[in-house]
């Protein structure tokens, strides 16, 4: 996501569903600790990047029930996106940051010795809510810096899981009396079913490169470096002899005409035409995006349909499918160690991050923006019916609110997104959550370093000219009896070095 690119969201969730408060309730009441206001009253700068599909309001709900709940003002400054990354690198250098900011994970690591934030980990006596959401998250273990953790990292109470994924067009199977694929092999005899139905189609397209990793894994093998979820350790995919067999199996898809000519080079532009004009019939990528197919399918004939399909079992009669990570853990809230009074702000973050924060700052205030039914939090009617005009109701209401990962919700619950989104988008959430095959991708990698990093810079350089060899097999370019060669000039160039460096960092996180 970064704070310069924050977008919807996609990723993996086990929290509880559609909108379910953790810990079973609502609002804690009145008088409790977490409750409690502050005592000194504080007023605090906090800057983020702002997103253009929810722009950031500057004096809401949100806002004031944060200053009433904590006794923390917080006079937001939001950045432009597109400037944001600028801006954040000028402050960084100059050690002149406001009392918050938003960075991403890799600057935390960057700058966590130069004495410029607030090491928040000498608080977690006094942090709750926070020390249990980094024992329920223990990638965050990745952030610590000589032992200490100097940011508060975005995390996820309820995300609309998502994946890259396989969405076939189920309406053509039905049509040519085909059963949704199971096996690698079994993908392959539909997909060239299709092509021979629809000669002038080319039914598996793909936006550039972006679906070897999820690819890859699934077939039992890798892409750059990938992380064994099984084994707790990171690998270098493409000089393994199991990469062979994925070059070999797409080089069949293209050599027949039923993987698109132009994959190497489509852009999210033309790739979208072709999935939502039946040019393209398949895709293993983002599930998200077929919501928007399906709606240009369906104004045409009501019956096409991309849906989801479970992970597909690999030659070695495995299942691995790729979930996006669990949170937002690459975007980090850095406190200044200039800041006045951060004990009053490590109880606002603890706050936030409790069941009484996590409602306030996903849904509102309850009773004006809010109800409980059911014992689940859900926006009232009343406020969905006045932004029901909007172009985007679901965001602009978001963002006149406060609510969500786009304004400065820390414990993210996308109940409210829920509300708005598609049913079927909501489903293959739940189905992608609940496929056996599943794993969450890491959005972390481990602390690397001055050293590791420099070294890890030299071999990637050398790693990225021979990595575009992939495309030259695939397509026929190169032989794939030129593989074995091939993976020992990645060998060569660093590719088992960069496997050693990175679980030695992870072993140190561990």
């Amino acid at each position: 996501m970064s704070f310069l690119t924050i977008a919807c969201s996609s990723g993996g969730a086990t929290a509880p569903k559609t909108g379910e408060p953790e810990n079973g309730g609502s609002s804690a009441a009145p008088g409790t600790a977490e409750a409690e206001p502050a005592r000194e009253e504080v007023t605090v700068r906090w800057m983020r990047g702002e997103n253009p599909a929810q722009a950031i309001m500057t004096d809401t709900p949100v806002l004031q029930e944060i200053q009433k709940r904590t006794g923390v003002a917080i006079e937001l400054e939001p950045v432009p996106g597109s400037n944001y990354s600028d801006k954040k690198s000028a402050l960084l250098s100059t050690n002149n940051i406001p009392d918050i900011m938003g960075v991403e994970a890799s600057e935390v690591v960057r700058y966590a010795n130069t004495g410029m934030f607030v090491a928040v980990s000498d608080y977690l006596d006094a942090m709750p809510n926070f020390a249990k959401i980094i024992e329920e998250n223990p990638e965050i273990k990745k952030l610590y810096v000589d032992g200490k953790l100097y940011s508060f990292p975005i995390t996820e109470s309820y995300k609309i899981q998502g994946g890259k994924a396989l969405l076939i067009r189920t309406d053509v199977l039905e049509e040519l009396n085909l059963k949704a694929p199971t096996t690698f092999d079994e993908l392959y005899a539909v997909l060239k079913a299709m092509k021979e139905a629809y000669p002038q189609s080319y039914p598996f397209s793909a936006r550039g490169m972006s679906f070897m990793d999820a690819f890859s894994l699934g077939m039992g093998s890798g892409y750059g470096i990938t992380y064994d979820d099984e084994e707790n350790k990171y690998f270098y995919g493409q000089n393994k002899p199991e990469f062979k067999d994925v070059l070999t199996y797409l080089n069949k898809l293209y050599a027949e005409k039923i993987l698109d000519p132009d994959f190497a080079i489509n852009t999210k532009q033309n790739w979208d035409e072709k999935l939502s004009t039946g040019k393209s019939l398949f895709y293993y990528d983002n599930n998200s995006f077929a919501v928007n197919y399906n709606k240009a399918l369906q104004e045409v004939d009501p019956d096409a349909k991309f849906d989801l399909i479970p992970y597909l079992k690999n030659g070695k009669g495995e299942t691995k499918g790729w979930l996006y990570p669990k949170g937002w853990l690459v975007d980090n809230y850095v406190v200044s160690s200039k800041t006045k009074n951060p004990e009053a702000l490590m109880r606002m973050f603890d706050w936030m991050y409790g069941p009484e924060g996590t409602l306030a700052t996903n849904y509102g205030v309850e009773g004006e923006t809010y109800e409980i039914a059911d014992g689940k939090p859900a926006i009232m009617p009343s406020v969905i019916d006045k932004y029901s005009a909007s172009g985007d109701p679901v965001r602009t209401m978001m963002s006149e609110i406060g609510l969500g990962l786009l304004a400065l919700s820390v414990h993210v619950d996308e109940g409210p997104m829920v509300q708005g989104s598609s049913p079927d988008l909501v489903r293959w959430g739940d189905e992608l959550a609940a496929d056996p095959g599943a794993y969450y991708a890491p959005s972390l990698a481990p602390v690397f370093t001055e050293d590791e990093t420099e070294r890890l810079k030299d071999i990637s350089s050398k790693l990225s000219i021979l990595t575009e060899d992939v495309v030259k097999f695939i397509i026929g370019t190169k032989p794939l009896s030129d593989f074995d060669a091939w993976a020992k000039q990645l060998t060569d160039a660093g590719a088992d070095e960069m496997e050693a460096i990175y679980n030695e960092a992870l072993r140190r996180a561990s």
